[in-house]
């Protein structure tokens, strides 16, 4: 067993397994979860690496807390594979002046609300989009 899988309930662990699924699917070239000090209490960590940029979500309570907020820098503003905007709320998406995606392209704010939006859920161990895109097919970046 894995250290950050000491005492995780199986939602925690599929919070885990989601977030790196997630950061493969969205071409990540490296993910790493783990925890700054070794006495309790931890402050966790996860990273991923894009061609030299890295998205971080640091401090903590448990691995799942930092997966599931990597998860969500990784998804907020994210172009799915529909092409639409990535929203994580019923509420609807978020979306920035001007975006740099993992591919190196640029997206506006007016190109993602024009685009429409696209429901991504935590389904199990696997994020999910509302789209008949299925989320294991690889179409282009998130």
């Amino acid at each position: 067993m894995n250290d950050w899988q000491e005492g995780l309930g199986q939602a925690d662990r599929d919070k885990v397994v989601a977030c790196a699924d997630l950061v493969g699917r969205s071409g990540a070239r490296q993910f790493q979860i783990g925890y700054l000090n070794d006495e309790p209490p931890h402050a966790w960590y996860a990273h991923a690496m894009f061609r030299g940029a890295r998205i971080q979500a640091e401090g903590h309570d448990g691995p799942a807390q930092a997966a599931m907020a990597l998860a969500v820098k990784i998804l907020t503003g994210a172009k799915c594979r529909c092409g639409r905007l990535v929203a994580l709320r019923p509420s609807g998406a978020v979306a920035f002046r001007k975006t740099r995606m993992a591919d190196g392209t640029e997206w506006s704010a007016a190109e993602a609300a024009k685009a429409g939006q696209c429901r991504w859920r935590l389904i199990g161990d696997k994020w999910e989009p509302s789209c008949p895109v299925s989320a294991d097919r690889k179409v282009g970046p998130l």
